[in-house]
């Protein structure tokens, strides 16, 4: 907009609001953001202090312009901007492209201050959405500003216009310049605030913060729907306020909606997705949110004009298969939702000591976060390649080496065992207790789920009941109540078996985790598996420990 405009703008504004203080002026719209129509109005907005009216919309003219001026309070303009307790009807507009006709400084820090808000909300949304997976989420600004706005038009209709146009192909770019600087401005504050962190790919959500919003109680998240409608609801009826001026006016209002809407579904205009900035964090690189495609598709992605062979690797519960490319092994899992009555069954029986998720998207996204937390921690998990959140498949190295479920059967199979065995049943308890110490539930931590590599490194695999928080005495009892079902008698060999974890378990675990796994609860699930004077013998053990 020219200099000589924006100075009769300016002028025309100061003369409608009167005597009324003017804290702020500015101008958005279709003629900011480069689609108007030769008969589009010059939108404004006035701010003004102690503005006893709250919000009053009127029509002026300039020179052969019309324009349309917004008068709002400036405590209703900053409440918005706080808490968006109008449905950001008022402050929404410095989420688009404006220029300041005055107060310029004022407009710009209320400019970051609800796009830092816009930032915080949006990225608890993305925690809840993609629970633990968002801890392996990389994010990329023009998310936030795009998220924003979309989600905003979805409740209320009349900003999919402006939306569309603002932010179409032919003006995306220039429009997405101007609003991106304050974004940058937020999301560094939010940066400093200890809620994301910069890397050179693109912004991560901090774990602390994940598990801030993980843990809060299922009402909340209604409350937070709810709160997205009143905001809805708030649009409307501020719009309505604002417009009630004459019934010319407003039928004027009402048809070039209707206008707007006939345009809109008679283009070809196409809405950027605001995921197309969200990827997964791999050890081969950042994947695409929405990435899609077979098992065989996505090994020809990450190892490209190699030989492939895929086999089943014998899963149950998931479909696992071995995948050879050129020589170099690989796992790839496909999670699917478990509605079989032996799952059902294991949590009726677990039923106040243990229940299994059982959704395959869950579970993915247990795997693929907890596999994030646990490794920033130096605890060993796999190496996740490649994971396709629609298609529910996750891609790792293969761990070469010897499953512990092989070594307790040899602890029990011979009658002289080596003490290397029982050392190897005390890194299980250290690492479990590492594991602990973090605030993480294993949540599937029976032997077959550690292996021994060549190097003698314990690796931990299939993290997908893994959670923060949860019952931590799970674990343990776990691990020794169904070691225990390789048993077939009691012997010195289980005795020496648990006296060996709890002595690992110790060195950074918590004793009263150990009394807690000796309960009554714990046996009650176990007896399915062993005998109970092999389970008893578990149980004496851990009690004298603790």
């Amino acid at each position: 907009m020219d200099e000589k405009t924006a100075s009769s703008l300016s002028e025309l504004v100061q003369e409608a609001v009167e005597d009324h203080n003017l804290v702020a002026a500015l101008v958005y719209g279709s003629r900011i953001a480069g689609y108007a129509r030769k008969d589009s109005l010059y939108d404004c907005m006035a701010i003004c202090e102690e503005y006893s009216n709250g919000t009053r919309y009127s029509r002026q003219r300039l020179s052969d312009l019309a324009v349309g001026i917004l008068e709002v309070d400036n405590e209703l303009f900053a409440l918005d901007v706080k808490k968006g307790a109008l449905g950001e009807f008022i402050a929404g507009r410095v989420l688009f492209p404006y220029v300041a006709l005055e107060g310029t400084r004022y407009l710009a820090e209320k400019e970051v201050e609800i796009k830092e808000r816009v930032v915080k909300e949006e990225t608890e949304n993305l925690v809840r959405q993609f629970g633990e997976a968002s801890r392996g989420l990389v994010v990329r600004p023009e998310y936030f500003a795009l998220s924003r706005i979309l989600r905003r038009s979805k409740t209320y209709p009349p900003l999919r216009y402006s939306y569309l146009n603002t932010f179409g192909p032919n003006l995306r770019e220039r429009n997405m310049s101007r609003v991106m600087p304050g974004y940058r401005s937020a999301i560094d504050r939010l940066v400093q605030h200890g809620i994301l962190d910069e890397t050179s790919e693109g912004f991560l959500i901090r774990d602390n913060f994940v598990d801030k919003i993980l843990a809060r109680k299922a009402i909340d998240r209604v409350v937070n729907v709810v709160e997205v409608s009143k905001r809805a609801l708030s649009s409307y009826m501020m719009h309505g306020r604002a417009g009630l001026v004459s019934p010319e006016i407003i039928s004027r209002e009402v048809a070039a909606k209707i206008w707007r809407e006939i345009l809109l579904r008679s283009s070809n205009v196409q809405v950027e997705d605001p995921r197309v900035h969200l990827y997964l964090k791999t050890a081969h690189g950042l994947v695409s949110l929405d990435e899609r495609g077979s098992i065989r598709d996505i090994i020809f992605r990450i190892r490209p004009n190699a030989r492939i062979v895929i086999t089943p690797l014998g899963g149950v519960l998931n479909e696992v298969y071995l995948v050879a490319a050129n020589g170099e092994r690989l796992v790839a899992k496909r999670f699917t939702d478990w509605h079989g009555f032996k799952w059902f069954t294991l949590n009726l029986v677990t039923l106040g000591t243990k229940l299994f998720r059982v959704s395959g998207r869950a579970r993915l996204s247990n795997e693929f976060g907890m596999n994030h937390l646990l490794r920033k921690s130096g605890i060993r998990v796999p190496e996740i390649l490649y994971v396709s959140m629609q298609d529910r498949i996750l891609v790792e190295r293969y761990v070469e080496g010897k499953s512990i479920a092989n070594i307790v059967k040899q602890i029990f199979g011979q009658n002289v065992c080596p003490e290397s065995h029982y050392e190897d049943i005390a890194m299980i308890g250290r690492n479990i207790a590492k594991i602990h110490s973090l605030g993480i539930q294993i949540g599937d931590s029976k032997p077959e789920n550690f292996i021994k590599d060549p190097t003698g490194t314990l690796y931990i695999i299939d993290l997908e009941q893994a959670r923060k928080g949860g019952d931590l005495a799970w674990d343990i009892a776990e691990f020794l109540y169904y070691t225990a079902h390789y048993a077939t008698a009691p012997s010195s060999a289980i005795r020496h078996l648990t006296e060996s974890f709890i002595s690992g378990y110790r060195e950074e675990g918590n004793p009263i985790h150990l009394k807690k796994a000796a309960g009554l609860g714990y046996l009650k699930v176990f007896s399915l598996w062993a005998l109970p004077q092999v389970n008893y013998a578990v149980s004496e053990a851990l009690r004298k420990a603790s």
